[in-house]
């Protein structure tokens, strides 16, 4: 994936002048931010799962902005970056979700970008802290961040499996990662990943994830608005 630019280069103080190109390249594969990750203190890493490629980025970025803005306390508030993640080829049906090749090819691009990450934010934005990294794994897309944790190990603080049927492991501690893990149910706001093919359902009680449970909040087809008092915890740190 072609990285564009120093990120800070293209931040401004309004609008759409804080989404940030992070990459792309001419297979359809994009990686978008909203507000700089290397400025900010709570970074959202979000994958999307069956669907997503190549239907369009719009939904995920409005998915995005909505997130950005119920975290921040006001439209200046650059302590929070919310990552539209797509630097794989999601499955584009159910049928194809079977397959987890789709998830292990962005499994290794998942993990050296988090790395990357960490090693850039340090580099530019001159804290003494790190910043607070959480992953949301949409569907399949849990898939993809379970693969990269089982494989390569994942330095973030918190994971969230966001209607995932599978996350590639028997159990949560299978997982390797610095912070807990979160599951919600995949029959309510999933993507469609057949069950039991890639490892037992993450809200199971025997994976041994935090449940979060589902509010009465709706907003189109947006997978978070239902989880939103939980995650918004989760990725602030006030758990």
């Amino acid at each position: 994936m072609t990285q564009v630019g120093r990120f800070g280069e293209a931040d401004d103080a309004s609008g759409e002048e804080r989404v940030l190109l992070l990459g792309f390249d001419a297979d359809g594969r994009v990686v978008i931010a909203r507000n700089n990750p290397d400025h900010a203190q709570h970074v959202v890493i979000v994958i999307p799962g069956v669907g997503a490629w190549p239907s369009g980025l719009d939904p995920l970025l409005l998915r995005a902005e909505f997130l950005c803005r119920e975290l921040s306390s006001g439209p200046d508030d650059d302590s929070v970056s919310v990552i539209t993640w797509v630097d794989y080829r999601t499955p584009t049906s159910p049928a194809e979700a079977r397959d987890p090749a789709f998830a292990a090819q962005g499994a290794t691009r998942l993990a050296r970008f988090i790395v990357d990450r960490r090693v850039t934010a340090e580099h530019w934005s001159g804290r003494s802290s790190p910043a607070r990294i959480t992953v949301i794994g949409h569907g399949y897309g849990g898939l993809v961040a379970g693969f990269a944790a089982r494989d390569h190990g994942l330095e973030i603080d918190a994971l969230v499996l966001l209607g995932s049927a599978s996350a590639g492991t028997e159990t949560a501690s299978g997982l390797r990662l610095a912070g807990p893990v979160y599951a919600t149910s995949p029959e309510v706001n999933g993507d469609g990943t057949p069950f039991g093919l890639h490892g037992p359902r993450p809200d199971a009680p025997e994976f041994g994830a935090t449940l979060l449970h589902p509010g009465p909040l709706s907003h189109g087809d947006d997978p978070t608005v239902r989880y939103l008092p939980s995650i918004k915890k989760i990725i602030l740190g006030t758990v």
